[in-house]
């Protein structure tokens, strides 16, 4: 198997101010990761540095042109930085100013995983898969019980799994070059969220996933990729500039002891697929009327079709969803096939939440936020079971 890796600066150049954001704190970038098997197919992994993605359709079509595969090969992720524009439809804003700021900002987008993807294939060099967990510090439990009802907030006695999960591809020439650093924690990046300049105008930020892939690019090479694990009700264990500094290392330091005793994963070829399930639906609450409370009326509204996106390496199962899940949920799959299943989120998209029973016997954030309905995350974790446990097709 072949592995390159690439990276390029998101251009914020005649974007800003937009979305609330006025200037950038530290760049967002996209990182790339391609593979290639022996029959010279290939797979690309793009990670985003944006809070989540309505439609990805361009950069997909952005990294099929530079890499060659079909769109179907591509997963695009985002590191879920609360501290990022978003790409908003063109109808909702207000003038034409804001719009060619919009459009300029997809633009960029684009243009950043062209490089990126670009950069991939031109370092394509023969590399082994190696795996690893370890502790994570960074993260801890945001759903808290207040008189009002069960709201976000830090609750250290909550569930929270603090396991990083790692992997890296390793050049197998004579240097054993470091092509790319693959992560992932349940935390959701927003140590800068609300960060502000001198005049109280809002900062764009990589936060948390891009403050520990710099350390590790710069200590390591190559490119070092986050990714979300389950981290629907998990939450950054600090605030601020100073928090950003301190996790930023906590992490970098987490993933390098884990991957100091990694082992290798035999494995010739990625093999990417799908499954679709359908799990019971509800109502969605209006954003705006969220609040804490006792008393909320969950109403059914049918089903909901629920993609699961999967990447196979040897033993290794990777599933991916839009939604995000609680860490409960994730460490519950890990434990049942361990070192040989890892769950993400926002993948190839978002759909919000799709919690587990007790958010909604809690009346949580998650659960209000979410169009699935009670019993979906049961559904969803037998399908991955079911799926980890199929014999590995004999090409990987």
């Amino acid at each position: 198997m072949l592995a390159g890796a690439g990276k390029a600066e998101i251009d914020l150049e005649g974007v800003l101010p937009f979305d609330g954001f006025c200037s950038a704190h530290d760049p967002l970038c996209v990182r790339a990761v391609v593979m290639q098997n022996p029959d010279d197919t290939r797979a690309c992994l793009l990670s985003v540095d944006a809070t989540s993605l309505r439609d990805d359709a361009p950069m997909r079509e952005a990294a099929v042109r530079a890499v060659g595969c079909p769109p179907a090969d591509v997963w695009v992720t985002v590191t879920h930085t609360f501290s990022a524009p978003h790409v908003r439809t063109p109808g909702h804003l207000k003038n034409d100013d804001e719009r060619e700021r919009n459009k300029r900002l997809a633009a960029s987008f684009a243009s950043a995983v062209l490089k990126a993807c670009a950069a991939a294939v031109e370092s394509l060099v023969p590399a082994r898969l190696q795996t690893a967990r370890g502790t994570c510090s960074v993260n801890v439990n945001r759903d808290v019980e207040t008189e009002a009802g069960w709201w976000l907030g830090v609750n250290p006695d909550g569930f929270s799994d603090r396991t990083v999960r790692a992997a890296r591809l390793v050049s197998t020439d004579s240097e054993r070059r470091i092509v790319a650093t693959i992560y992932s924690a349940d935390v959701q990046p927003s140590v800068t969220q609300g960060l502000q300049d001198e005049k109280g105008l809002f900062l764009v930020s990589s936060d948390l996933a891009g403050e520990a892939s710099r350390l590790l690019e710069e200590r390591h090479g190559g490119v070092a990729v986050f990714l979300v694990g389950t981290a629907g009700d998990q939450a950054p264990r600090a605030k601020g500039p100073e928090a950003l500094r301190e996790l930023g290392r906590a992490l970098a330091a987490e993933v390098d002891e884990a991957l100091a005793g990694a082992r290798p994963v035999r494995a010739d070829a990625i093999l990417l697929s799908c499954a679709t399930i359908t799990v019971p639906a509800q109502r969605i609450a209006e954003f705006g009327s969220l609040v804490p409370t006792r008393a909320y009326e969950f109403v059914p509204d049918g089903t909901a079709d629920l993609v699961i996106f999967v990447a196979r390496l040897g033993d290794l199962a990777v599933f991916g969803v839009q939604p995000e899940l609680d860490s409960s949920f994730g460490a519950r799959l890990r434990e049942a096939a361990p070192g040989r299943l890892e769950i993400l989120t926002m993948v190839n998209g978002a759909a919000k939440y799709l919690p587990g029973s007790a958010s909604y016997d809690r009346i949580t954030y998650e659960a209000m936020n979410s169009r699935f309905a009670r019993g979906a995350d049961e559904l969803l974790a037998k399908a991955v079971l079911e799926l980890a446990e199929r014999p590995r097709p004999a090409k990987a």
